[in-house]
């Protein structure tokens, strides 16, 4: 070791380019496969997490024999369960209260804060540590009260048990603190709780549906099972249990069937296609830098050969054995190994905003005690890999090379190495080129309505004075085209509603109900109305039993329900709206929500008609968007909603947030493929400065012979393409394929080209071109003589 210290900066050898290269290689492939072990502990946090399931249920009408799975049940679904059947530990239920609530302390302090309504089992069956306060059991039972996070009582601090907080757009809502819980990992699949509040409370803020059985299907449902219980053991109490609280002989009358299921608690992450296709995405991205930065390093190791051939010599001829070689060998691996950790930290350290960016989560859980020590394990991997290798080449250079000069060149260990390299750089090109394109596609795609010019203005605790105010303000405004109000925010996915026949009680299809849209809601989201017209405000007393459907809706009537001629006119029954109700127009087919295909919703979708904003959404269209537009916008909203604190938000930016984990794969196939792309050129520049090194006299002796330089040029790159060309051809052959696979998570994808794989290929091909023409044109310009001199 001592050796190697002293030989770390020894000339010829580009040391420091080598610590570079691998420090670099197990920055990105240490992170990346972090990040993976990350994914695949999801809710190991959980005690018991073998016997904790989620209660799911499945849908099937008589016009569609496809089961339709659902994640949240009714109310009385998780009690239900606990009552029937004796297999169940503990059950809980939850549901979504608000996110980013604005709490206000009593000394006026305030917070923002995601609020969960939960019953007095939730710490069962997610056990966390209460820290101060009284039993979940008994403090969950009574309306308004509390538990909050550690993380929240770090801003709020301790003493804020036993204190009232006030929510702010609604000031009559106030909650009493009565305990802080232990903060709940980020490793999850639960929502972030900051706070939870007693399920009682639910009557204050919303329907009250905890008692029901069928329909208002909010609610997350688990279970914990006794130690050796397996779900199917409880099918027939849960039968039992259908049976008795639902009307189950009317929907097999009508043709429909129900079911619950339990989905492990431990699948629930790991069942999601692009999830497990981006965790395989990242191992493999890891591990392929790793490979990249190993294969450099010893491709870097092979090119000095020639520098130390006499050293090692030396050394046998004063009796030096195999294993003194590979120990020094070893030994400058070592070094260089724990070298390129620390600079590996210092950089993870030094992008750790950008890293956390792109990973969605801390540093700190991406790195805990357990992956710190897969990480120390894999360095070690790398540096015997690295001082191996070379370590068996330098054991077979003869005694007598002490005496010569060493002229073996070793160039098929190294047109190998670079094979590698060439072939994974123009696969990270061609994938990066797809993710890009389909990126792009998403972010720009025709969703059926305009949102690139639209802002809008949540309106939940505002009141009717300051709604209809701001609406007629804003329409005041030049950077305004239009203002509309909706229930239905687009980039959220639509709560979903039945179609049946009023006589039969046959149900038709789901549909995605938007609720309730405004004045010109059609005309400032830019929606064609294709058949019909839109609502008119001044019918008052027909167009409350109006609905506008969409093209799908029309064209699944006529399948299911033998609709025929124009479909304006006709009366449909739709769950909790009932009916009848009259179609007054039908509307060009629009997409809300995300297109990754296990999100994207192509329902048929059906909206109302409200003739005040109430506390939903407002949607202002700016004639360009624009920063003076959105600050014109924000005045008008904090001037006619003074204490509400409101504000006007992007919808643009919104949609494009959607796809945020596209952007962060991208961002990461960019930063690693540019990163093989140097670590490969740098391989590239040590290949050909060896071979111009090895070769100089032969260059010289062409030259004086009347060879051109673009002859010399030829000899070494004819050579050098016949690596590079079947690497390029196999890496995007293999990014064909790939890319094949990642665009079915796509509900929208762009079409795969040949050009468009060709076209990265060539463009690898002319970096390497180019790079290394570029070093032989100065080998080849020199004086001859000055090549010869040392012969």
């Amino acid at each position: 070791m001592k050796k190697a210290l002293n030989n770390l900066f020894r000339r010829g050898e580009a040391n420091p380019i080598k610590i570079l290269c691998l420090g670099v290689g197990l920055a990105i492939g240490l992170a990346m496969i972090a990040e993976v072990i990350y994914e695949t502990s999801y809710d190991n946090f959980l005690p018991r997490l073998e016997d904790t399931y989620r209660i799911t249920e499945k849908y099937k009408s008589a016009q569609d024999d496809t089961w339709r799975p659902y994640t949240q049940t009714p109310g009385a679904t998780a009690p239900g369960v606990k009552r029937y059947c004796p297999e169940v530990e503990a059950a809980t239920r939850f549901t979504w209260l608000q996110d980013e609530m604005h709490l206000v302390a009593e000394d006026q302090r305030e917070v923002t804060a995601n609020a969960h309504l939960c019953d007095s089992s939730f710490f069962e069956v997610f056990p966390r540590r209460i820290l101060i306060g009284e039993n979940p059991h008994t403090g969950l039972e009574k309306e308004n009260n509390a538990y909050i996070s550690s993380r929240l009582a770090e801003t709020l601090g301790t003493d804020i048990v036993g204190h009232t907080l006030t929510w702010k757009e609604f000031p009559d809502f106030k909650l009493s603190v009565v305990g802080i819980f232990e903060e709940f990992p980020e490793n999850t699949h639960l929502p972030r709780f900051d706070v939870v509040v007693a399920l009682p409370t639910i009557g204050q803020v919303m329907g009250d549906g905890r008692d029901n059985w069928l329909g208002n299907d909010r609610y997350k449902s688990y279970v914990r099972l006794y130690p050796g219980t397996k779900p199917e053991q409880l099918a027939d109490n849960v039968k039992r249990m259908l049976e008795t609280n639902l009307p189950m002989e009317h929907l097999r009358k009508t043709g429909a069937s129900y079911e619950i299921g339990f989905q492990p608690v431990s699948e629930i992450f790991s069942s999601s296609d692009y999830n497990r296709i981006m965790r395989i995405v990242f191992l493999a991205f890891g591990i392929l830098m790793l490979a990249v930065a190993v294969l450099n390093y010893i491709l870097l190791v092979i090119s000095g050969m020639v520098n130390r051939a006499k050293s090692i010599a030396t050394y046998r001829c004063y009796g030096a054995e195999s294993r003194d070689i590979y120990r020094m060998v070893l030994a400058e691996s070592a070094l260089h190994g724990l070298l390129s950790l620390a600079l590996a930290v210092l950089i993870i350290f030094g992008i750790q905003d950008l890293l956390q960016e792109q990973i969605g989560h801390s540093l700190r859980s991406l790195f805990p005690p357990a992956t710190i020590a897969v990480c120390v394990v894999i360095t070690a991997a790398v540096i015997l890999v690295c001082g191996a290798m070379p370590g068996y080449l330098y054991t077979r250079i003869p005694v007598t090379y002490a005496y010569r000069r060493y002229t073996e060149s070793k160039r098929h260990w190294k047109l190998g190495l670079l094979f590698v390299q060439f072939l994974l750089t123009t696969f990270f090109v061609a994938v990066l080129a797809v993710i890009s394109l389909q990126y792009n596609k998403l972010t720009n795609y025709d969703a059926g309505f305009e949102y690139k010019d639209m802002l809008y203005v949540s309106l939940p605790g505002t009141t009717g004075t300051e709604q209809q105010r701001c609406v007629q303000e804003l329409k005041k405004l030049p950077e305004v085209a239009g203002v509309t109000w909706g229930y239905q925010e687009p980039f959220e996915r639509c709560s979903g509603n039945n179609v049946y026949d009023n006589e039969t009680g046959a149900e038709f299809m789901n549909i995605a109900d938007m609720y309730l849209t405004g004045d010109d809601y059609h005309q400032v989201f830019g929606i064609p109305v294709i058949e019909g017209t839109a609502f008119t405000p001044h019918l008052s007393d027909t167009v409350a039993r109006q609905v506008m459907v969409s093209r799908k809706f029309v064209e699944r009537m006529r399948e299911l329900a033998g609709w025929t001629g124009s479909p304006i006119g006709k009366t449909v029954f739709i769950t909790e709206h009932k009916g009848p109700l009259t179609v007054c127009g039908v509307y060009e087919e629009i997409h809300f929500g995300s297109q990754i295909a296990e999100d994207a919703d192509e329902r048929p979708s059906v909206m109302f008609y409200a003739p005040v904003p109430y506390s939903t959404n407002l949607f202002i269209r700016l004639r360009q968007l624009s920063p003076e537009g959105m600050k014109a916008v924000q005045k008008v909203v904090e001037e006619t909603m003074p204490d509400r604190d409101k504000h006007a938000y992007s919808l643009a930016l919104e949609m494009n947030a959607l796809y945020d984990g596209i952007l962060h794969v991208r961002n990461s196939i960019l930063f690693t493929g540019a990163c093989i792309l140097l670590i490969a050129l740098i391989g590239l520049i040590a290949y050909i400065r060896d071979e111009i090194s090895r070769r100089h006299a032969e260059i010289a002796i062409r030259i004086i012979h009347g060879a051109t330089v673009g002859s010399v040029q030829r000899l070494f790159l004819a050579g050098l393409l016949k690596i590079a060309l079947p690497a390029a051809i196999i890496g995007t052959l293999v990014a064909w394929r790939v890319s094949i696979a990642l665009l079915q998570l796509f509900a929208v994808k762009i079409e795969l080209t040949w050009w468009l794989f060709t076209g990265c290929a060539l463009a690898v091909l002319l970096v390497v071109w180019a790079l290394s023409a570029l070093l032989v044109l100065k080998a080849a310009r020199m004086n001859p003589t000055e090549n010869l001199r040392t012969e």
